[in-house]
């Protein structure tokens, strides 16, 4: 009744009702490299949701590490993979090693990075060690990208 007060919406029948959205995607477990590579066919790479990353910031990311490798294949250079402490790497490693008999998209989240080497119980100070270590990976994996280290 509601969506009949739209105008042009008036003698429109509704067959039934849908929800927001649906993500399709692929099942990048079995297809997909961590450099965003199809395994069947390397010159062509994947980003964004349709590799099962969920969120505006993770499709960003992952079409960031898409789009870096894309321009090192371009330069006849070998595409990289981020380190998995890094959120992007972390994300990257999930949907290209997750189970494909039961993969499902994934948002970041700090359970995706591999634990810390001493064991920490306080969550805040966890989550601090591993952004920490994340920013240093990040800082070395640089140089691999060819960027001056500060």
């Amino acid at each position: 009744r509601v969506f009949g007060m739209i105008p042009g919406l008036e003698r429109a029948e509704f067959a039934r009702y849908g929800v927001m959205h649906r993500n399709t995607f692929i099942n990048s477990p079995l297809v997909m490299a961590p450099t965003m590579q199809l395994k069947a066919e390397p010159c062509l790479l994947f980003a964004g949701q349709m590799t099962g990353v969920e969120g505006y910031v993770e499709s960003a990311g992952n079409g960031l590490v898409a789009g870096i490798n894309a321009a090192r294949l371009a330069a006849g250079e070998d595409p990289v993979v981020f380190p998995p402490e890094t959120a992007h790497g972390a994300l990257c490693h999930y949907i290209t090693t997750a189970d494909p008999e039961h993969f499902q998209p994934m948002n970041v989240n700090f359970g995706l990075l591999p634990p810390l080497a001493e064991r920490v119980r306080d969550k805040k100070l966890k989550k601090q060690r591993q952004a920490e270590r994340a920013l240093a990976s990040l800082e070395a994996f640089k140089e691999v990208l060819g960027m001056p280290a500060e």
